[in-house]
């Protein structure tokens, strides 16, 4: 957020303060609203599935009583029907049978008993194929259908199911086994209720259901009895989210709509009831309001966005160029700021008087800079004019001190050395010089040094080879090497290693020169007489820091740090220059 213009923050402000809360809480009620209405919805679709599965129940129950007292008086408690029912023979006993079956079919519904032919008599063909009144089946199962096997031997159980009369016609049915009298666990025979959609019908369609909705009707058996409602919904079977559960609602996507199952199960004739209710066709009106409001949020948070946007534009804009000019101008860091006018009210003719008093400034730094520089370099060639003659008369100390101490031929070989340390030194006047010139005039500097304290101090070079056409200040290793032979390694009789490293660091160069010296370094007071606080001592080491950053900037320069044991080492860090 510091970074950005005073409009960007205010806007973002805006969205984070204002319209994201608003869209948030519009969201949360809309969301907890949608939900409400749906759990209402839910709730009372499945009052109203409770209901009707009640009215179907009690239609249910009357069928289930009536077959109970069918069989109560025509079986348990009267013995001549019991005799009649189980000795039906001839075509005028099956006659009379039927009549008596289809008395009680007075309601839509179709009774039709089926007895065990125990004693092989033959039925008169015209009771063959009927599809209700009274029948022998075959104890074998010979012809006889599967649902009749299947409840026969259930016992006296009672079931509803869809079964298929002669002519092909499904009707739902209810199956009551009939036992022995004399012998409960006898079933000697089978009434069957069927047509009873007549009845059912009637009940589910005693609901009105909103459009596209239906009503479904299962047995235990996962069979669905009945349909009610439109055409375009369809259920083939209980869905696996019913089937453990005995009432309840949810709601669910199926091929790009939302659907409301509401379902009741009812364990007397283990059936269950299922409502499937298109989600629109409940809300309808409420999700067309609630996406109107939506829109017409929309459309009023984006007027006020417009109404900041030009409030930005006419008082704040200006205000916020002006503010971001102060925050980022530097004296003598030019800024591209244009040179015409704003406006011409009291922020453009500030905004052009700033911009002139800006301008002025560059100039008086620039001025100031340039003479500083200047006489920052003059300084500087007058402390490498001292340094030359100093570093000359140590070399010719160790020229005299070699010749006296032996006196042999290798004294031709200091000279040379001596005469590549001048050349390379003066350089013809040059400022920069290659990082190969730079390591041989410290090579040329070690050998004559190894020459006057032989068996002193040992030379280790790691030098990365594609670094060596880089340019850098002249003269800026030997004075380190020299101290680390004079102030590290000159007392160690030998044992004294001396490590000059050339490395790259992405797009920096590291130098680095490390000995191992035994005489404990205060790191701080280095750093000072670095910084120039000390002035004392420390001449060599300064002058080398000071030229790094006269040429690279003050991020550039010369450090000290401890390794391990007693050493030190000197690092100087640099970026890649080419020679121009």
């Amino acid at each position: 957020m510091r970074g950005l213009k005073l409009k960007y923050k205010v806007t973002i402000a805006f969205l984070l303060f204002i319209v994201a809360p608003f869209l948030v809480m519009g969201w949360y009620s809309a969301y907890k609203t949608s939900e409400s209405m749906k759990d209402e919805i839910g709730r009372t679709t499945l009052q109203l599935v409770n209901q009707n599965h009640v009215t179907i129940e009690k239609t249910l129950s009357a069928v289930n009583d009536k077959t109970v007292t069918l069989l109560d008086t025509h079986f348990f408690s009267n013995p001549e029907q019991y005799k009649f029912w189980t000795g039906v023979d001839t075509l005028g006993e099956y006659t009379a049978a039927d009549s008596i079956l289809e008395k009680w079919s007075s309601d839509g519904t179709q009774y039709s008993l089926y007895m065990s032919n125990r004693e092989g008599k033959q039925m008169p063909l015209q009771t063959l194929n009927k599809e209700a009144g009274f029948q022998y089946v075959e104890e074998s199962g010979a012809g006889t259908p599967d649902w009749v096997r299947e409840t026969l031997g259930q016992g006296g159980a009672s079931s509803l199911r869809l079964i298929s009369l002669p002519d092909g016609e499904t009707t739902i049915s209810f199956l009551r086994g009939i036992l022995n009298p004399n012998s409960y666990y006898d079933v000697m025979g089978l009434l069957v209720v069927t047509k009873l959609e007549v009845l059912l019908t009637r009940d589910l369609v005693s609901v009105e259901m909103p459009d596209g909705a239906s009503s479904f009707l299962f047995n235990d058996r996962n069979e669905r009895l009945m349909k009610a409602g439109s055409p375009s919904s369809e259920l083939i079977e209980i869905p696996d989210r019913i089937k453990e559960q005995t009432s309840g609602y949810y709601f669910a996507s199926e091929h790009g709509a939302k659907w409301l199952y509401a379902f009741s199960r009812k364990s007397a004739f283990e059936t269950t009831l299922i409502y499937k209710i298109p989600y629109e066709s409940i809300t309808g009106n409420q999700s067309t309001l609630l996406g109107m409001l939506t829109v017409l949020s929309a459309l009023y948070l984006c007027v006020v966005l417009v109404f900041i946007l030009y409030v930005l534009r006419i008082v704040v804009k200006p205000l916020g160029k002006l503010i971001s000019i102060t925050k980022l101008y530097e004296p003598g860091k030019k800024l591209e700021l244009g040179s015409e006018q704003l406006r011409s009210d009291e922020f453009g003719i500030l905004y052009g008087a700033i911009l002139k008093m800006t301008r002025r400034l560059d100039r008086s730094v620039e001025e100031n800079y340039g003479m500083q520089l200047k006489q920052r370099e003059y300084e500087l060639m007058m402390l490498h004019s001292h340094i030359t003659p100093h570093l000359l008369y140590n070399t010719l100390d160790s020229i005299y001190w070699y010749a006296r101490d032996r006196g042999n031929k290798d004294v031709g070989y200091m000279v040379k050395d001596l005469s590549k340390l001048l050349r390379i030194g003066l350089s013809k006047g040059r400022i920069m010089i290659t990082i190969e010139e730079e390591l041989e005039h410290v090579r040329a500097y070690t050998r004559l040094q190894n020459k006057r304290y032989p068996g002193m101090f040992e030379v280790e070079w790691h030098v990365d080879e594609t670094l060596l056409s880089f340019v850098l200040p002249k003269v800026i290793i030997q004075p380190l090497v020299e101290n680390a032979i004079f102030h590290g390694v000159s007392g160690m009789e030998g044992d004294g290693v001396i490590l000059i490293r050339v490395e790259r660091c992405e797009d920096e160069v590291r130098l680095s020169v490390e000995d191992n010296g035994f005489v404990s370094v205060d790191i701080e007071r280095l750093a000072r007489i670095v910084r120039g606080e000390e002035t004392d001592k420390g001449y060599g080491i300064r002058n080398v820091h000071q030229r790094i950053q006269l040429h690279y900037g003050e991020a550039y320069g010369l450090r000290y740090e401890r390794v391990d044991g007693d050493g030190l080492r000197a690092v100087i860090h640099m970026p890649l220059r080419k020679q121009a």
